[in-house]
């Protein structure tokens, strides 16, 4: 990635242990998540806030929903981008929704805050 991204504390939204598939050998790893308002990122740790695994700018996600069907797996959950597809598991039922939900919100909250601004 070319720009370093370093997460601030004030900036998290939400965060915890998701499971998500690798990108070239499709396994599946467990890795802490952190959400903000512009990304939601992966780290091998708890606790670092720089330099994640993967970045994911969340203007450019297209759709965030649960995907047992496409895993096979309970708690599971796909985030859409042009280029790629994320899938990652919650460790329960409640987690995923929640998941689902702040990345959602996320998601659509600049268009709504520009909307406001000129209502």
């Amino acid at each position: 990635m070319s720009t370093e991204i370093i997460i601030h504390r004030d900036d998290i939204v939400k965060e915890g242990y998701l499971v998500k598939q690798s990108k070239i050998m499709k396994e599946w790893r467990r890795r802490w998540f952190v959400l903000t308002p512009q990304y939601l990122c992966s780290f091998k740790t708890q606790g670092e806030n720089r330099n994640p695994t993967e970045a994911i700018r969340l203007r450019e996600c297209q759709t965030v929903k649960s995907a047992d069907e496409d895993t096979g797996k309970e708690n599971s959950f796909r985030v859409d981008t042009p280029g790629r597809v994320f899938l990652l598991i919650a460790d329960t039922t409640a987690d995923k929704e929640s998941w689902i939900g702040h990345i959602g919100r996320q998601m659509v909250r600049p268009t709504v805050l520009t909307d406001a601004e000129y209502a």
